[in-house]
């Protein structure tokens, strides 16, 4: 049994946003703002803090145990992925500006941006917290015509574990890392 059925089975005995909540005053933490205002309801919606990252380590410990040590160190993970195939210029207007402006808001808050490719119809953007060798939170933002997805990786993470977290949960982030 994959790992994403046992957490969307935890997720569902817990409501994302007392999980959302709890993770608020972690260093990794990135406040996304309104995005369901811009892009109406995910498609994709999981928040995961770290009693439910404990359990996901805990039954994948024989399955791969290398993840299983990866999710013990995490705090929280949030995934947002939003369909916008169909959405009119000035939403997705309004959708690079809000990017625009979260970019912003963690440069002066001491994130790396680590990755920005800006080309007609996609913006992607990675920051990463670092504080000395330890990389705090990872954060993923990309849209481009068909999809818009917000990806926030919070608690001790080496960047190249990354790929390891999102293919547990099902989320691509290849099209990020090779531009």
């Amino acid at each position: 049994m994959r790992i994403v059925l046992m957490l969307l089975t935890a997720l569902l005995a817990t409501p994302a946003w007392a999980q959302e909540d709890a993770m608020k005053n972690l260093p990794g933490y990135v406040d996304f703002g309104q995005l369901n205002a811009l892009f109406g309801e995910p498609s994709v919606e999981i928040a995961v803090g770290p009693t439910l990252l404990g359990l996901v380590a805990s039954f994948s410990a024989d399955e791969d145990p290398e993840v299983a040590e990866i999710f013990k160190r995490l705090d929280g993970v949030r995934i947002k992925v939003f369909e916008t195939s169909g959405t009119d210029a000035g939403i997705n207007a309004s959708a690079f500006d809000h990017v625009g402006k979260i970019s912003s808001s963690l440069s002066a808050m001491g994130w790396e941006s680590v990755v920005k490719v800006t080309e007609p119809g996609e913006q992607v953007r990675i920051f990463m917290k670092i504080n000395g060798d330890l990389v705090e939170g990872i954060t993923v933002m990309a849209i481009e015509q068909d999809e818009a997805a917000f990806i926030n990786v919070i608690g001790n993470l080496n960047p190249a574990e990354l790929e390891k977290v999102m293919d547990n949960f099902e989320i691509e982030i290849d099209h990020a890392a090779d531009d």
